[in-house]
């Protein structure tokens, strides 16, 4: 029996063990197909066969306001959710004795007692919250002002932390401009332009090729952090069609989204000496941590996907509990420093929990 980190992040949430290992990130993805509920990796694998019946905002929004239109008005997005989370319970961790979790600092404390709530439904043993970016920023050596920033599937987030003997938890932005989702329909309709133009095969014409292309993109996206270019192959009709992805390419489609962040990013720094600790998520976008460097004057540090799980788990001792109301932890040791002060925030999940989270009995979730 072990302790887990969970890092609940929309865009991929992520299961870390004591040894590193981490699990593959599951985006917070729902699709309601009549009685049929699929959630991360399934509705991954049909978001470009069923667009109308894809949900990807639950986790953002997360409440128990009934779900609008075209969706069944007796889910929420609450139950999405439940899903969602169980699924990965259920594939990554479902042995362990307990369960730190970090969340994104925009969770309202209603929504943090939901989430509490949803996970008592899923039976996972939580037993301690703390702030993803303060995760992120703990034990690392960095100048005494630093930012977060992170990438979510609608928006991205950036922090601001001040680092002392402590890293303490400053202002939370969002920037809903910026997005995983938004980047990747760019990405593939800039991909798609270039198969029309080399081969006139067009793979946003059928939902078939389609799913094709976005799955294969966080590959090709991968590939491109590191090479200048690299083949992409979609079949149909009986033929493989062959283009070269170039990474100047890519960049160069993403600039304006890269440049708003730049932009942001400079307004909160006004001009002090800090650091910029970006997300696996930011880091695995060619030419993004470039971009930064270039444009922000910065010191900027790419985290490891374990960085902020191994974190939790290092300091689970300061964030766990066992109290019914748990602490939410937004401050940690900072470097070599001594342990932080008490935490006062308190998050109790619903007292009803059990009982009012649980998806209907009649959706099977797969």
């Amino acid at each position: 029996m072990e302790r887990l980190a969970l890092e609940l992040v929309d865009s991929g949430l992520m299961m870390v063990s004591p040894t590193g290992s981490v699990s593959a990130p599951s985006s917070g993805l729902a699709i309601v197909d009549g009685d049929t509920l699929h959630v991360g990796f399934d509705a991954a694998r049909n978001a470009r066969l069923k667009p109308r019946r894809l949900h990807s905002r639950f986790w953002e929004i997360l409440s128990k306001a009934p779900l609008a239109r075209p969706f069944p008005t007796h889910l929420r997005t609450a139950d999405l959710a439940h899903a969602h989370l169980q699924a990965v319970w259920e594939a990554a961790g479902r042995n362990a004795a307990e369960v730190i979790v970090a969340v994104p600092g925009l969770y309202t404390h209603e929504q943090l007692r939901l989430l509490l709530g949803i996970a008592n439904a899923c039976s996972m043993p939580v037993r301690g919250l703390v702030d993803v970016a303060v995760a992120a920023a703990a034990d690392r050596p960095t100048r005494p002002r630093c930012l977060h920033l992170d990438l979510h599937l609608h928006r991205a987030v950036l922090t601001g932390i001040e680092h002392g003997s402590e890293v303490v938890r400053g202002a939370v932005e969002g920037e809903p401009r910026v997005g995983l989702i938004g980047l990747y329909d760019t990405w593939a309709r800039m991909l798609a332009a270039t198969f029309v133009r080399t081969t006139r095969f067009d793979p946003l014409h059928q939902a078939a090729t389609e799913q094709i292309l976005y799955l294969q993109l966080s590959d090709h996206l991968a590939a491109l952090v590191e090479v200048e270019s690299t083949p992409v192959v979609i079949p149909s009709g009986g033929h493989r069609h062959t283009v070269e992805l170039e990474h100047r390419d890519v960049v160069e489609a993403a600039r304006p989204a890269y440049e708003i962040l730049s932009a942001w990013i400079r307004d909160w720094s006004e001009s002090e000496e800090a650091t910029l600790l970006v997300s696996n998520r930011i880091a695995a976008l060619p030419g993004l941590v470039a971009h930064l460097r270039q444009t922000t004057d910065l010191e900027v540090i790419a985290l490891h996907p374990a960085a902020v799980g191994g974190a939790v788990l290092h300091h689970a001792d300061r964030i766990r509990s066992t109290d019914a109301a748990l602490p939410f932890v937004t401050r940690l040791p900072g470097y070599d420093a001594t342990p932080p002060s008490p935490v006062t925030v308190a998050v109790q999940p619903p007292a009803d929990a059990a009982t009012r989270i649980d998806s209907p009995p009649h959706l099977v979730v797969e």
